[in-house]
């Protein structure tokens, strides 16, 4: 009976410790950083040889062939399973003068110019966020949820906001916690 006691004293000291911990670390722990790219370079991997090359060597056969779904649009890519890497240049302000890093996002595409992407923010000071999410592109914005980093930004979660800005370039809000 006693050492029943003493196992939910503990435990109770250790959520009471955890719950504590948790809600200083959520509150004040907020920060916010605005950045500014340049898209620099672009990776297409165009996937319709795969296409082909599956209608053909089909091993469903030709009921496979009637659940194909049919293309969207005007047939101008991307199509589903094709993928896209993107380079970027980050700078500190509008200006585009000082360079605050560089980032990468690689994209999966399925249908209507929707893709999955990928993002990883290399900052100048060595530390990097990591991002992912949907993104539609025919929008002109789009957010995506900030899932970790390293260094300064190690363990933080939050988001990323990105828009056009001047100059061609897109201002890219995070919003971190942790």
């Amino acid at each position: 009976m006693r050492s029943v006691k003493f196992i939910a004293a503990g435990a109770a000291l250790v959520f009471a410790s955890v719950s504590v911990s948790g809600a200083g670390a959520s509150a004040g722990a907020n920060r916010a950083l605005t950045v500014y790219s340049v898209a620099t370079g672009l990776q297409y991997i165009n996937t319709a040889d795969d296409r082909a090359r599956g209608k053909i060597n089909n091993p469903l056969g030709s009921v496979a062939d009637k659940l194909a779904p049919k293309s969207a649009g005007s047939g101008n890519g991307p199509f589903a399973g094709d993928v896209a890497i993107y380079a970027l240049n980050l700078y500190n302000s509008a200006a585009l003068k000082q360079r605050a890093g560089s980032a990468v996002y690689t994209c999966y595409f399925n249908y209507d110019r929707h893709a999955f992407c990928q993002a990883y923010y290399t900052l100048t000071a060595g530390s990097t966020l990591v991002a992912s999410g949907p993104i539609d592109f025919n929008a002109t914005g789009f957010t995506i949820v900030v899932t970790g980093g390293t260094k300064k930004y190690l363990g933080v979660r939050g988001e990323a906001s990105v828009g056009a800005a001047a100059r061609h370039s897109q201002r890219i809000d995070f919003e971190l916690l942790g």
